[in-house]
């Protein structure tokens, strides 16, 4: 039994000056304010009112206590007006999970862009090489890319980017370039632990292709060392490597094969009474890439379905 069980009943009634009229505020029958009242008072073994056949008035007991509800009812309105003001204006901490490989760089510019534009939220950033679990780890989102399973988690659609495959201008210079995809078996591929790249082979089609290479390792940055070194061909983002091509220490292999377009999604664990602060915040995102990014297909952003845990 709810402990304010009762009591909104006895306030209307105080107000109204009779069941009748309480009854008729609330929508209900007077003699379900009645029940409501008479159980209230005998769960508090305390008589709240005196019943006459002309007259409803409060007892001494009733009167006072009376006057703490009213105190209660107003710090609630105000409890919830705060609740409403937080989600225009939304506040407190978002702890954001970033994938580690190449998530932090593209990402770390947007998530400043939003703390600019919403100083009052305090915002958390982790990045991890493994997909984190939302729920029991306390992240409010993470950021995932490429093709997901469903789960209960949601997932809203950011943008998206092309990977294509580079080496540094002495390592084509010493190998030739590859012109179709099983050619990448005579190269040197550096890669992830999974030692697989995902190609379009085909147009909006994903190919797993394994591939094989003396220089294995989770952090984008390190296989981009290793390909501006002339190691061997790298699978990086295009944004990643723009720097290093403008420099001409990186090569893209320029081939209908050799590309991949990655989508980012938001992740959150439900959207039922969402959070203002992961709304405001995903929400910004899907605005950003898509001013920012020309190449953000349209078809992706701000589509919602469910997401792998």
């Amino acid at each position: 039994m709810s402990r304010w069980e009762g009591i909104d009943e006895f306030m209307h009634v105080v107000e109204m000056g009779s069941f009748t009229g309480a009854a008729e505020r609330m929508g209900v029958s007077k003699s379900y304010v009645s029940k409501q009242v008479s159980m209230l008072e005998d769960r508090l073994e305390a008589r709240l009112l005196q019943r006459t056949t002309r007259k409803l008035t409060l007892t001494e007991i009733g009167e006072a206590f009376y006057e703490q509800c009213q105190a209660l009812s107003e710090q609630f309105e105000r409890a919830e007006s705060i609740v409403a003001d937080m989600q225009q204006k939304p506040r407190g901490t978002l702890k954001l999970a970033l994938n580690s490989r190449f998530g932090v760089q593209y990402m770390a510019a947007a998530v400043a862009a939003f703390s600019r534009a919403y100083p009052e939220i305090s915002v958390e950033v982790h990045s991890s090489f493994r997909d984190v679990d939302l729920v029991a780890e306390g992240y409010d989102l993470t950021i995932r890319y490429g093709k997901l399973e469903d789960s209960s988690l949601v997932a809203r659609g950011l943008w998206g980017h092309d990977l294509s495959l580079f080496a540094a201008p002495a390592y084509w210079q010493a190998n030739s370039m590859p012109a179709d995809v099983s050619d990448l078996e005579q190269h040197n591929c550096l890669a992830g632990p999974e030692r697989a790249w995902l190609l379009n082979l085909e147009p909006g089609k994903a190919t797993r292709v394994r591939v094989q290479g003396n220089w294995v390792s989770e952090n984008g940055a390190t296989i981009m060392a290793a390909a501006k070194a002339g190691i061997g061909i790298a699978q990086l983002p295009d944004f990643y490597a723009e720097a290093a091509v403008n420099a001409g220490e990186l090569v893209r292999l320029e081939q209908p094969w050799s590309g991949y377009w990655r989508e980012a999604w938001a992740v959150y664990p439900h959207s039922r009474h969402l959070s203002a602060k992961v709304r405001f915040f995903v929400d910004f995102l899907i605005s950003y890439f898509k001013g920012n990014f020309a190449d953000a297909g349209p078809a992706l952003q701000g589509r919602s379905r469910a997401a792998t845990r």
